[in-house]
């Protein structure tokens, strides 16, 4: 019950901090409460959700997102979830060691073995080389932004919802949006029109992804073992 609790509160926050950002249309958090013994809500306003359509307005608004300013530090002020699975939140100066923390917790939960095991560990010491010469500051990230967390809303403004928010690289949100596809080409030109690429994007681009990959496996079994093998070996190569 307790996790239940803390997942509604955490997203609660999630959706007060990306309203704040005056960017996406965000629905507005009401409260958390318990109903019963084993049943917890989350009261938002109601928003009417049409599927996204203007692809290249989202990416615009996306970009817009990760350029607010706020901390100089990754994190989150509380540990939040990605999907059922705990996401850890503690504030870091370094986001290399924020994105280790992240990544161990998630391999630690996997329980790899054998050749994976040995790469996965292999990626975590080399995890620095993949930012060399780039400097990253803070953006807030939805954290879970698959298709299935964002439409439009009656005036075909872009809609948020269902975050797992901190403040992070903003390439990070980018992993999840590629790995799960539905989203078009053009959303990703808008939004590199304001954000370029840096230097080493598509090799960051599979250790985002393969965060997600990893928590699929931990949530959902075996299914996405061969895509957890495939990504770190593409990453390490």
């Amino acid at each position: 019950m307790q996790s239940n609790i803390d997942m509604f509160f955490s997203e609660m926050e999630g959706l007060k901090a990306l309203r704040q950002t005056d960017t996406f249309r965000v629905p507005k958090p009401l409260g958390t409460g318990q109903v019963s013994d084993n049943g917890v809500i989350l009261v938002a306003e109601k928003v009417t959700l049409n599927p996204l359509r203007d692809h290249r307005r989202f990416g615009t608004y996306l970009a817009k997102l990760h350029s607010f300013k706020g901390p100089s530090k990754f994190g989150f002020d509380i540990d939040n979830f990605i999907g059922s699975t705990p996401q850890p939140n503690a504030w870091s100066d370094d986001w290399v060691r924020f994105l280790h923390m992240r990544l161990k917790f998630q391999f630690d939960r996997a329980k790899f073995t054998g050749r994976l095991r040995t790469a996965s560990l292999e990626l975590l010491d080399r995890l620095p080389q993949f930012f060399e010469g780039i400097e990253i500051t803070p953006s807030l990230i939805h954290g879970d932004l698959w298709f299935g967390n964002c439409a439009e809303d009656e005036h075909g403004v872009p809609v948020i919802f269902d975050p797992a928010a901190y403040w992070g690289h903003s390439e990070a949100e980018l992993g999840i949006m590629r790995v799960f596809g539905g989203f078009k080409s053009e959303l990703f030109e808008a939004y590199h029109e304001l954000i370029p690429k840096a230097p080493g994007f598509e090799k960051r681009g599979h250790i985002y992804e393969l965060y997600h990959v990893v928590n699929h496996y931990n949530i959902f079994g075996s299914g996405y073992l061969g895509q957890c093998q495939q990504l770190i070996e593409r990453i390490l190569d």
